[in-house]
């Protein structure tokens, strides 16, 4: 299989890019012209140069020059967009020009090469399993209503999943809207391409004010290391492609879903895992949706608040509701199991816990004497 991709230098596109060749897939990255003072490239990914085309997803078809649509046309499989603007802090003009826009220019993009073709080419486009704002309990692989509690980001995302789904039609490219969950560094390595409101939350745990962490009681943490979510999502475009014409877009939660652990126990691993680092223990008190929604956009209101910790207490809407993504829909693509990280990777990720050090035999020095 071959992907054209966007979002190649972000936290999931680098984890798919370095996936792909083990999975017998090809990327051809789409890359924006290099800007002054920027790091080339082919320096950043000199594996992936030699394909790369040039354009930029908020132009109409990307802005993609007749000849690069002619050869892409005779050659991918499938277009896949994880480009996204993910500043929690935008203005809605930026993420609609990123995140709804360029969805919109994807599917455009993959009709023409479809029709250039007359292959079949699907096309996958990055939404957030966050689109459900503040929805709790069982969250459907499906369309979701309007919800206020969105933040501009998740808006944005929402935006996209209803323009894709306008856009669809029977004979047009199927598409998979693939939301994704928290993402956290690589589950080998540890390595991180970004830091998110969660591991700003983490790095400001003894700060919290009072020690105390609001919580729905049932509260999950729906996080995934790098690789892990790009394996599941090359999977799940895998799975389209094989399949038969759809007549909706496919929606998906590239998540850990009823697996995903709860923050209670989260923090107990971890702070089995590192006594040292917790040993002032935080106290997870029951709230209420509305509560832990109202705090993690308007903390400020009521405590005096830097610019940082308001970005860092947006990550109380990832830990702090109670609610479990189906993965129904996704069971259906992946062929294999559904991602299930173990409690105490997350912790150790989350938390930058080094794993421990294995342990040495000893040296048999009386032994030793008698082997010749």
């Amino acid at each position: 299989m071959k992907l054209l991709l966007t979002g190649v230098t972000g936290q999931l596109g680098t984890a798919v890019a370095g996936l792909a060749p083990r999975r017998g897939v090809r990327v051809v990255p789409l890359v924006r012209p290099a800007r002054p003072g920027q790091v080339p490239f082919e320096r950043a990914f000199p594996s992936l140069a030699a394909d790369r085309v040039t354009g930029d997803v908020r132009q109409p078809l990307w802005g993609l020059e007749e000849a690069a649509l002619d050869e892409l046309a005779d050659s991918v499989d499938a277009v896949v967009n994880l480009a996204g603007d993910t500043n929690w802090a935008g203005s809605g003009r930026d993420l609609y020009a990123v995140n709804v826009l360029g969805a919109r220019n994807g599917h455009d993009l993959t009709r023409e090469l479809q029709r250039r073709s007359g292959r079949r080419i699907v096309y996958a486009y990055a939404s957030s399993i966050f689109v459900a704002g503040g929805t709790l309990g069982r969250i459907a692989e499906a369309p979701l209503a309007p919800d206020r509690h969105r933040t501009a980001y998740e808006h944005s995302k929402w935006l996209a999943e209803r323009e894709l789904e306008r856009r669809h039609t029977p004979g047009e490219p199927d598409v998979l809207i693939a939301r994704i969950a928290a993402l956290l560094g690589d589950s080998a390595t540890g390595a991180t391409r970004r830091r998110n409101s969660l591991y700003l939350l983490a790095e400001r745990w003894d700060e919290l004010p009072g020690r105390v962490l609001p919580a729905m009681r049932g509260a999950k943490v729906d996080v995934l290391p790098r690789d892990v979510a790009a394996g599941t999502l090359l999977d799940a475009v895998a799975g389209l492609h094989r399949g038969g014409p759809r007549p909706e877009p496919v929606f998906a939660h590239v998540s850990a879903g009823e697996r995903a652990p709860g923050i209670r126990g989260l923090l107990e691993v971890a702070r089995a895992l590192s006594p040292v680092t917790f040993g002032k223990w935080l106290r997870v008190v029951p709230a209420s949706a509305e509560q832990v929604l109202w705090l993690s956009a308007h903390a400020e209101r009521v405590l005096p608040l830097s610019q940082a910790w308001r970005n860092s207490l947006t990550g109380l809407r990832y830990i702090g509701l109670d609610r479990v993504m189906e993965r129904g829909r996704l069971a259906e693509l992946v062929d294999g199991p559904l991602p299930e990280p173990s409690t105490e990777k997350l912790a150790r990720l989350l938390f930058d816990i080094p794993e421990p050090p294995r342990p040495l035999a000893p040296a048999d020095s009386g032994l030793s004497r008698f082997l010749a």
